[in-house]
């Protein structure tokens, strides 16, 4: 009986050796290949902008290899509009930079258009799998903000104030600028828990529960701005937010937690 433990306790020693020299063969074993991202904005300003993302594979060669893109239907941007480089793994590489860029005189003049690109092969590569396709980039024309004054009109449906973040009031919407300064705007709650929030405090917008219309100043020199909402507790929540110049550079309803954009270009 001794005898045959002593076997067993040999074969299984040699064969968790065997499993632990098992190494991955970045060589000639199998390729996995995925973009290090999935979605993307591209803001454009008038003198172009580019961005780029990696291509990870999981292998390398000796020479060049060139990585194959295709464009998904579901695109609406059109050739014209951007342009892909950086689809060559150098020798001895495990991936590559690729960089898309956006002509701004080609896209329109507002909403966005999205290219929709999908990976599908790396040249000299064995036995490939593709992760992380499609990629998702959404290009749209980013212009200078406009200094002077914004106008921000609100509303709410059901003609109770604003319940953004709490079921009673809450946070109001936000301005960021680059400097730091924060401006924060929205419809009064009227309820009595409201009080300690910004929807409950004297600096929101008083209204008759349905309607109400704020200015903010952005002064001259402004780089960014970074405008959030942070929710809408009942559906009931729309704001439109005018530019200097008179024109709707966004306007929202029901509009999701989180950041903004507007079109700086109105």
């Amino acid at each position: 009986m001794k005898k045959y433990i002593l076997i067993i306790a040999v074969l299984f020693a040699f064969i968790s050796c065997e499993e632990e020299n098992i190494v991955f063969d970045s060589e000639n074993g199998q390729t996995l290949a995925k973009f290090s991202a999935s979605s993307i904005l591209v803001p454009t300003p008038t003198e172009g902008a580019s961005i780029t993302v990696d291509v990870f594979v999981s292998t390398k060669t000796d020479s060049e290899r060139t990585i194959s893109v295709e464009v998904d239907p579901s695109s609406t941007a059109t050739t014209d509009q951007y342009t892909i480089s950086g689809l060559t793994i150098p020798a001895g590489a495990f991936g590559s930079t690729v960089t898309i860029t956006g002509n701004f005189d080609a896209l329109p003049e507002e909403g966005r258009v999205n290219l929709v690109l999908n990976l599908v092969d790396v040249s000299g590569s064995n036995d490939i799998v593709i992760e992380n396709s499609p990629l998702n980039l959404e290009f749209y024309r980013e212009c200078p903000i406009a200094a002077g004054e914004w106008t921000i009109n609100m509303t709410d449906s059901y003609g109770d104030g604003w319940q953004t973040d709490t079921t009673t009031g809450g946070s109001g919407l936000t301005i960021t600028l680059n400097d730091g300064t924060v401006l924060e705007v929205g419809l009064c709650s009227p309820y009595g828990s409201a009080a300690g929030t910004f929807l409950g405090d004297g600096e929101c917008t008083p209204n008759n529960g349905s309607e109400g219309t704020v200015t903010i100043t952005i002064p001259e020199g402004t780089e960014s701005a970074e405008w959030f909402f942070p929710g809408d507790q009942y559906g009931e929540i729309g704001f439109e937010i005018i530019s200097p110049s008179g024109e709707v550079a966004g306007g929202y309803e029901s509009a999701d937690a989180g950041l903004l954009t507007i079109d700086y270009c109105k």
